[in-house]
């Protein structure tokens, strides 16, 4: 197969999408759809390699080897560049699991180890994986694998190898329907739900079907790619009914099959990035991790510097790495054998401790703090759901019938709004021990009725507003968010009108608490605590100021807490038990949290 100029475009496009997505660009958000692109592209060109080895004395040890030579040595470049970033960030637990990282992206198997260790690729805490991208280069090995076979099964039916692919397509499609919803995580990582996309790529490959119109279908399938990039947002489970966009677009590219003369892609810049993208999409990776470790905000600028130096190393890699140990993956493998045993010692000798000190080892916890069993009871979500946590949840996830259950002998106290009111639930449940304490809030939805919000916002609080306030006994609602980021869409207004119908000595809001701009352990592992307050934003303080003026006018209980932390003399932030303040940028820990719900009783003299 002569060299074509189109695939290596598509590679361009599904690097630049990647890159600009991982990078926090916001215009970029269905750059994740990238590693789809490759996997469209991998299994087209398995199939034309594959097809003309076939038969050859030990074809398939020969198309392993040139694989494993193809993808090892800019890997193994790559995993040693960031094992070296992370024992100069993290401390000695940090590095011991950034090795365990290593062995599974060396051994091709980190997509099931992060499936086991990760919340989640689209979860918050996924940038502090330091190889989380090479979870699709071990689903690209498991294909290999099992490719020879496919193929060796498909050659049975002659004339009819394309049908046998698209058998298997289907079956990977229904798995990936199947698992969808109920397995998220599986059907994300897991190669029986990706292999689909691989084999759409070997489908074109394998069918021989003449396109009359393929310039055409080049400029209109770009045009769907390039929309998809822009306008997508993550929100269905992926892969999915949506991942088809995307992969048959790249799938009709190829299939086109325009000369190198006439494709949209044969610009030098374009193949050039092209060409490179393996490596680029190998370190840019370890920088946007590098960035989150040690909080460097995804500001515009950090983010473009993040990116030429992804690009530069990229390069470098494509440039003297990729061919390295060419002539021998014994050398590869014995390079590969030797830094596994270097980097296991420097573990396990703790070698960073050295230089990092026990206070950051102490606060290292609150890195995962919200996945963890008491994070998880804090917000209310333990062996129920009272708290929608991310944007796959809609009310269907929200248990009503445990989590709104009103009580006849008591009075009933609810707690109401996004993840602000979640983390106060707990803490509401011990110090008002002498109500009963019910509550239902959604990550990132301001608790006001109408039709404005994601679906998952409007029902859950439609529902409460208009048929679960209307139909029970509640006496006080503790209503708590993060209003700073819906301050100008008449939030005021809003509240006051929700609250005037309810009831104003009803209601109780909580105010804004102080914000971060990165997360705060890692503020209080680097940050003397008398220089903390100098870093709260300043836009949290001018919400929390805009928020009382604005309801003071309407009369409304608004529950000042944003200096609670302070005195005359200092503020503080870090207790006698080293428990910090927050655990990320605005939310509170459990000991915390316990102090605010204090106060707030005491402020409302319940």
């Amino acid at each position: 197969m002569n060299f074509r100029l189109d695939i290596n475009g598509l590679r361009f496009l599904a690097v630049t999408m990647v890159v600009l997505f991982h990078f926090k660009f916001e215009f970029a958000y269905g750059g994740f759809a990238g590693v789809d692109i490759f996997f469209v592209i991998s299994g087209f060109l398995m199939n034309e390699i594959c097809q003309k080895q076939i038969g050859k004395k030990s074809w398939v040890i020969d198309f392993y080897r040139k694989r494993f030579k193809r993808i090892y040595p800019a890997l193994l470049m790559m995993v040693i560049f960031t094992f070296l970033l992370a024992l100069y960030s993290e401390t000695p637990n940090g590095a011991k699991e950034e090795f365990r990282q290593t062995l599974s992206a060396l051994t091709f198997t980190s997509n099931i180890y992060y499936l086991l260790h990760s919340g989640g690729y689209f979860s918050a805490t996924s940038d502090f994986n330091w190889l989380l991208h090479t979870w699709s280069l071990s689903v690209e090995w498991q294909f290999y694998l099992i490719f020879p076979l496919i193929l060796f099964i498909g050659t049975l039916f002659k004339h009819y190898k394309s049908h046998f692919y698209l058998l298997i397509i289907l079956c990977s499609v229904l798995l990936c329907i199947l698992f969808g919803k109920s397995h998220l995580s599986a059907n994300f990582y897991l190669l029986p739900t990706r292999m689909w996309e691989l084999m759409i790529g070997a489908y074109v490959s394998a069918s021989r079907l003449k396109n009359p119109y393929a310039k055409q279908t080049e400029i209109v399938a770009v045009i769907v790619l390039i929309a998809f990039f822009l306008f997508v947002k993550e929100s269905a489970p992926w892969p999915g009914g949506m991942t088809l966009i995307p992969v048959l677009a790249t799938g009709a590219i190829i299939h086109a099959n325009l000369s190198n003369s006439e494709t949209l892609f044969k610009n030098s810049v374009i193949q050039s990035i092209g060409s490179a993208s393996y490596s680029i999409y190998l370190f840019h990776w370890p920088v946007v991790s590098f960035m989150a470790n040690n909080s460097i905000e995804f500001t515009t600028l950090n983010a473009t510097i993040g990116i030429i130096l992804s690009f530069a190393l990229g390069y470098i890699s494509y440039k003297y790495f990729e061919r390295l140990f060419s002539k021998s993956y014994a050398y590869l493998a014995s390079a590969a054998t030797a830094f596994a045993a270097l980097s296991f010692g420097a573990t396990a000798t703790e070698v960073n401790k050295h230089w990092v000190s026990p206070s950051t080892i102490a606060l290292e916890k609150f890195k995962t703090y919200a996945a963890s069993p008491e994070g998880i009871r804090q917000f209310g979500n333990q062996n129920r759901t009272c708290f929608l946590s991310t944007k796959t949840n809609d009310i269907s996830f929200f248990d009503k019938e445990v989590c709104l259950k009103t009580a006849d002998d008591k009075k009933n106290i609810l707690v109401l709004g996004d993840s602000h009111a979640a983390e106060l639930y707990q803490s509401v449940n011990e110090v008002f021990a002498d109500y009963n304490v019910m509550e239902a809030a959604a990550s990132g939805c301001m608790p006001v009725n109408g039709k404005a919000g994601e679906k998952r916002c409007t029902d859950l609080f439609n529902y409460i507003y208009n048929d679960f306030l209307v139909n029970n006994k509640v006496d006080y609602i503790l209503l708590s968010a993060n209003w700073m980021v819906n301050q100008d869409q008449g939030l005021a207004k809003k509240l006051t009108e929700v609250i005037n119908k309810i009831g104003k000595d009803k209601v109780f809001i909580v105010g804004q608490t102080k914000t971060f701009s990165i997360d705060f352990y890692k503020i209080a592992q680097k940050t003397p605590e008398s220089k903390i307050e100098k870093l709260v934003t300043k836009e949290s303080r001018a919400s929390n100021r805009w928020m009382s003026e604005q309801l003071a006018q309407g009369g409304i209980n608004y529950i000042d807490v944003f200096d609670l932390n302070c005195n005359q003399e200092r503020c503080d932030y870090i207790d006698k038990d080293n428990v910090p303040m927050m655990f990320d940028k605005n939310h509170l820990t459990k000991t915390w949290a316990d102090s605010y719900v204090k106060h707030i009783r005491a402020s409302v003299g319940l």
